[in-house]
């Protein structure tokens, strides 16, 4: 009977092609040529777990393009069917910080934005993104999980957007999953310096009964 996906635990500061970063200040490492995939763990905010318990039914979701630090103030505004309920405040509160942090971090003025209702796997077979470095935090469900694959793609990918698929592994002990509420920065072989390579990762399917999976997307916008 195969084992369920395995959380991350700390490991050393760097293993391989996943890092772990301790602090904000340690997202940097993301663009050292062997990290693929970061990720950065954060305490669960009760009042949003409970906010999106008690919002559920709702299907919450929105997609901007962000064009400057000063329109991320725009995000309130832009989910106004939002139930107002307790931890709503601090959703969105915390929507502007990772938007912020990801702004300064890849020095980029735009910036697109997803936050999504899930009730299945999106991208359910694990594959690699032609894309540059995204954000992703699971506020609820199983968070993104990846593989440690090296090596290069053989072939180039024909355009943006395009993925290359991956074999899930017999052992499933192999699979690492993100804990809800963590950081998550996934290197795309768009990046620069990274052709052929690229984190393996995919959307795990959520369990039956446990409600809808949410999720924030960021991708910086050239």
């Amino acid at each position: 009977m195969m084992t369920a996906a395995r959380t991350l635990a700390p490991p050393a500061v760097g293993v391989g092609t996943v890092y772990w970063a301790e602090g904000l200040a340690d997202l940097v490492a993301v663009f050292e040529p062997e990290v693929q995939i970061l990720l950065h763990p954060r305490p669960p905010d009760p009042q949003i777990a409970a906010y999106l318990d008690s919002a559920d039914s709702r299907r919450l979701g929105f997609r901007r393009v962000l064009d400057h630090a000063r329109s991320l103030v725009g995000i309130g505004p832009a989910a106004p069917t939002w139930p107002d309920l307790p931890g709503r405040e601090a959703l969105l509160a915390d929507i502007r910080h990772l938007c912020e942090v990801y702004r300064e971090l890849l020095g980029c003025e735009r910036l697109g934005l997803r936050f999504e209702s899930l009730n299945g796997a999106m991208c359910p077979g694990f594959h690699r993104d032609h894309t540059g470095i995204r954000l992703v935090c699971t506020y609820r469900g199983p968070g993104t999980e990846w593989l440690e694959a090296e090596g290069e793609d053989p072939q180039p990918h024909p355009r943006p957007g395009a993925a290359r698929s991956f074999a899930a592994p017999a052992d499933a002990s192999a699979i690492g999953r993100a804990p809800a509420f963590a950081l998550v920065l996934l290197k795309g072989s768009l990046w620069q310096g990274n052709a052929g390579r690229g984190a393996v990762h995919r959307s795990p399917v959520p369990p039956p009964g446990g409600g809808s999976r949410y999720l924030l997307a960021l991708d910086a916008l050239w």
